[in-house]
């Protein structure tokens, strides 16, 4: 069990005089909810213009499918958030996305029933995402560094998994979990809406949340202050995994068979939106409303490149543009608030 980290060059008793003697101002009240409005606003008047200027944009199956791709992109971005909230990342949620999915295909493929393939799956991705937890907090690694390792080593195994599916399509109960409907509506827009109010919820009530953004700002103040902070990171990088292999999980259902591509650059996408959102690289800040608004936005401008036939070997431009500038902005602020 680990309750505390041990910083480099951290003495093993910490005056208390040298530290905050109470969490900071915007760790007791973190902004809570002050980059929502403004978000939705700009959201709102790019779905406005592309409504106006493009007859098929706002049919009920265009924006149908909107909203179903953003949905399964949500579930990869849950854990993803708050570990930008508690200063770490994980860039191995794309892989570990795609590996779930195609993993869960393959047990159905070779006999599996459907729960016990999509456990063992998810319990894989929960492995991964402990493996980094783990190492990020017992031996301080930079949670970047290590994660991006962790990319490649899993989207490895995903790709042995789809070569030796070899294109075969997954069996029909599985291919029917993404089209479910709750009410005439997708289920996974349903778990999207549910997990938004369960966040809304654990934002304005829950003391987690408010260590969290401690953690984020003043590990080591945080850590004198007996908060666990080993055991919140190792939980959230594993919620992070499992949250992307269910995406995955869905994924995979909604496209079929086994594709190589399924996931790359996923992982670009989660950081745009989650500062977009309002998180910050910096850690002490995040919102689930906020990453799942960001998502939102993207698509719709992702959309918006397709209905006015930009190619879509373009979108890869417009992401990477679009991650530059907030990652810009995100340093630009943090400097001038230091």
């Amino acid at each position: 069990m680990i309750d505390r980290i041990k910083l480099p060059n951290e003495k093993t008793s910490v005056p208390t005089a040298s530290v905050e003697a109470a969490p900071s101002r915007s760790a007791r009240n973190p902004r809570f909810g002050a980059n929502i409005l403004p978000l939705a606003l700009i959201t709102l008047a790019i779905f406005a213009f592309l409504a106006l200027t493009r007859d098929n944009f706002a049919t009920a199956q265009n924006l149908n499918s909107i909203l179903f791709a953003v949905s399964i992109e949500f579930l990869a971005i849950v854990g993803f958030t708050y570990l930008m909230v508690m200063r770490e990342i994980d860039l191995s949620v794309g892989s570990v996305f795609a590996m779930t999915g195609m993993l869960t295909g393959s047990l159905l493929v070779a006999g599996w029933g459907f729960w016990p393939a999509a456990a063992l799956a998810l319990g894989v991705a929960g492995l991964i995402g402990f493996m980094n937890g783990f190492l990020v907090v017992r031996f301080n690694i930079n949670s970047l560094m290590l994660t991006i390792g962790t990319m490649l080593v899993v989207r490895g195994l995903a790709n042995v998994l789809a070569n030796a599916l070899g294109g075969r399509t997954y069996p029909r109960e599985f291919r029917s979990l993404a089209r479910t409907d709750v009410f005439d509506v997708r289920l996974s827009i349903v778990m999207m809406v549910v997990l938004v109010l369960a966040a809304w919820a654990l934002q304005r009530r829950a003391a987690l949340y408010r260590k969290m953004c401690f953690i984020g700002e003043n590990m080591r103040s945080a850590t004198v202050h007996g908060i666990n902070v080993g055991r919140i990171k190792i939980a959230t990088f594993v919620v992070s995994a499992m949250t992307a292999g269910l995406g995955g999980i869905f994924t995979a259902s909604r496209i079929t068979s086994a594709d190589v591509r399924m996931g790359l650059g996923l992982e670009f996408v989660m950081v745009t939106a989650a500062i977009i959102g309002g998180a910050s690289l910096y850690g002490g800040r995040g919102d689930l409303r906020g990453s799942a608004l960001g998502l939102l936005l993207l698509a719709l401008v992702l959309n918006g490149m397709i209905m006015y036939d930009i190619e879509p070997v373009f979108q890869q431009f417009v992401i990477g543009f679009l991650l530059i500038a907030t990652v810009t902005f995100d340093t630009l602020m943090n400097r001038r608030k230091g």
